[in-house]
């Protein structure tokens, strides 16, 4: 082996393995339809993560809540607070992977970082006038509007997102491949140059000998 050939041999490893790697790497995806969280755990190849651990944390780490995906791969949690939620699913063999689905998704009328009393409105915690009432029942109809139209929108965005995740996973897959054939290339006609060479230089040696 030509010492020129174990560089390259040991690029190609590095990239069959890290080919390897990008491709059983476990990706998360989830979305809010009202106040429930749903999505799926997925491999690079397609495969889905099954029967893998579901943990739901606060942004400060706080547990909320776990749940386990299903034999496609698909989980649901309901929300009862509304702030970020860390989605991390453990795909055991040390695959790991979150993902976050922001408190803007969720309705209004879910309690804000674990009040339950900023769920309240605010005439019933201050014993305010009940003519302010007409008014905080408007408030609750708008949040209810706006939580109908975000579930509305969530259901027409998320194909569109799962499909533009999927190709990215595709692309960086065959970025992988083609720098695989690119240094394979280069390796064997590296290879065929040193033995080239190799061969000159012992067809030399022989004139010389002969010449003596």
């Amino acid at each position: 082996m030509t010492r020129v050939s174990i560089p390259v041999l040991v690029t190609v490893m590095l990239l069959m393995f890290g080919g390897v790697a990008e491709a059983h790497k476990l990706k998360v995806f989830a979305t809010a339809t009202g106040a429930a969280i749903e999505g799926y755990a997925y491999f690079g190849t397609g495969g889905r993560a099954r029967q893998s651990e579901v943990t739901v944390a606060s942004p400060d780490g706080t547990v909320l809540g776990k749940t386990t995906t299903d034999d496609e791969g698909n989980f649901r949690y309901d929300a009862t607070r509304r702030v970020d939620h860390v989605i991390t699913v453990d795909g055991r063999d040390g695959h790991v992977a979150s993902y976050t689905v922001a408190a803007d998704e969720l309705p209004q009328t879910l309690a804000s970082g674990g009040d339950a009393a900023a769920a309240k409105p605010s005439a019933e915690r201050t014993g305010a006038p009940i003519a302010a009432a007409p008014a905080a029942s408007r408030t609750g109809e708008d949040a209810d509007l706006k939580a109908f139209i975000d579930r509305s929108i969530a259901r027409q965005i998320r194909p569109l997102r799962e499909q533009i995740d999927a190709y990215q996973e595709k692309i960086r897959l065959h970025d992988v491949l083609g720098g695989l054939g690119y240094i394979l290339g280069l390796g064997g006609l590296a290879f065929g140059l040193a033995q080239r060479r190799k061969r000159a230089g012992t067809g030399a040696s022989d004139v010389t000998r002969g010449a003596q």
